[in-house]
């Protein structure tokens, strides 16, 4: 079997509880893990029913999306462990600053991969101010999502730059590997006829 698999599988079932507490509590944290996990999930599984044949690009795949995961869900359970002192309910009340710093980090990737010019220090200054609001357990307003694009445009200049990262390059595999990952059930409203 091939050593991503055992990976992975390892992985999961080492953070079973906590991804399933986050999916429960309908986090932006596995809204943002569940793309790379759903593929990573289907290659899996595809590999052992032998419905797929691992090459170069499957490898790729499954290495990018297990740093991902890796990365991300340890950056988390850092902050669970460090800030919450591993409360569960207390972290998931900054689910949105947890997520943002998140998505700061995916945007200096993008920013220092793609050669782009933006102003480090801005950037470190409000990863700064969304880990002082998280340590001091200041509750988040309900236009942070305003506050954090507002300063997020100011970071860098060039216009024609739009953040494209791994979540977003895993939903396309997931849309090419037929993956509906945001399946919704329809609701009836009214009486059926």
């Amino acid at each position: 079997m091939d050593n991503w698999i055992m990976e992975y599988q390892q992985w999961y079932d080492e953070n079973f509880d906590f991804i399933n507490e986050l999916h429960h509590h309908e986090s932006l944290i596995y809204d943002r893990l569940y793309p790379v996990q759903a593929v990573i999930e289907t290659l899996v599984n595809r590999v052992k029913n032998n419905d797929i044949t691992v090459d170069a690009d499957i490898e790729k795949i499954a290495s990018v999306g297990l740093e991902f995961l890796f990365d991300q869900l340890e950056t988390c359970k850092l902050y669970l462990d460090t800030t919450f002192h591993g409360d569960v309910h207390e972290f998931l009340q900054f689910d949105s600053l947890i997520n943002a710093m998140l998505y700061i980090d995916d945007l200096k990737y993008e920013l220092e991969e793609k050669k782009i010019s933006y102003n480090r220090d801005r950037l470190e200054a409000l990863q700064d101010e969304l880990e002082t609001m998280m340590a001091s357990k200041q509750p988040v307003d309900s236009d942070f999502t305003l506050y954090l694009d507002d300063q997020v445009k100011q970071v860098y200049t060039n216009e024609s730059f739009e953040l494209y990262g791994i979540v977003d390059i895993f939903v396309d595999i997931a849309d090419t590997l037929g993956l509906d990952l945001y399946d919704v059930d329809e609701i009836l409203i009214g009486k059926d006829f």
